[in-house]
């Protein structure tokens, strides 16, 4: 009875363990691939339009409708933001200026020129946020939250040396409710009204896309899911070239160069 109760008992450990191992990955599974000749892939929308550049203007297609934009005084586009179709936002940095565009590739606003902005002379990245707000990090290590319609600063947080006394940004990403900063070794999350949230680490992570309540990090080939309490794998089985990512709604973008290919997302 003894024995078979400890068998009983193995048996259960196992079964749960398997049960934990499959609960620690996510499945992606490939749903699309899209011819697209372009010199830069920067992004896909939550309606499936794919966003590119091809000698400084930039086109949003989806399907067989495309539509464009350019502004060739302000030269290279450094930075776009999609994650709000209704909303995007074209960063130059040269020219310390962002353009809100449309669905329609239409221009939302005036130019947002911040040059003669002292808060914000220099300009690092930039970030959808709710409403008219978007989020901007200057060389002041702050996050400001802006509105375009006012012209006029909501928020301004700590500089980040705050909570990190070497913190040096290369990125932040942006939904409706947080923003992230992230440095080479860790990310700073922040909510809507920029209240510092937590900290966690991602070491070597080159990359970072908001999905779900964490993020998907992306390092050397492969695909993490991430929360200040948890981290998941994605099995992904794509193992070619990977010359851009995108993550929008539930599912992953990858461009090889050629052709985008849609991976759906399951956790």
């Amino acid at each position: 009875m003894r024995a078979l109760l400890v068998s009983v008992f193995i048996l259960c450990c196992i079964t749960q363990g398997i049960a934990q191992g499959k609960a620690q990955t996510i499945k992606a599974r490939l749903v699309s691939e899209t011819e697209l000749d372009a010199e830069r892939f920067v992004g896909a929308d939550e309606l499936g339009s794919l966003f590119y550049i091809q000698d400084q203007v930039i086109y949003r297609k989806r399907g067989n409708r495309i539509f464009s934009f350019s502004n060739v005084d302000l030269g290279e586009i450094s930075q776009v933001d999609a994650s709000n179709p209704f909303k995007i936002l074209l960063f130059y940095k040269d020219f310390n200026s962002v353009i809100i565009l449309d669905n329609n590739m239409n221009e939302l606003s005036q130019r947002l020129d911040f040059t003669g902005e002292t808060e914000f002379n220099n300009v690092l990245f930039v970030g959808n946020s709710s409403q008219n707000n978007i989020w901007l990090y200057s060389d002041d290590n702050k996050l400001h939250l802006y509105n375009y319609q006012k012209l006029a600063e909501e928020v301004q947080t700590q500089a980040m040396t705050f909570y990190q006394e070497d913190f040096r940004a290369l990125a932040i990403a942006s939904t409706f409710k947080n923003v992230w900063i992230q440095s080479e070794s860790e990310v700073l999350r922040f909510n809507e009204y920029g209240n510092y949230v937590e900290t966690y680490p991602i070491q070597g992570v080159e990359r970072i896309f908001p999905f779900q309540k964490g993020l998907v990090c992306y390092q050397k080939g492969s695909f993490e899911y991430r929360t200040g309490q948890e981290r998941r794998t994605i099995d992904l089985a794509y193992k070619g070239i990977i010359e851009n990512i995108s993550v929008s709604g539930s599912s992953l973008f990858i461009y090889d160069g050629s052709k985008v290919l849609q991976y759906e997302l399951s956790l």
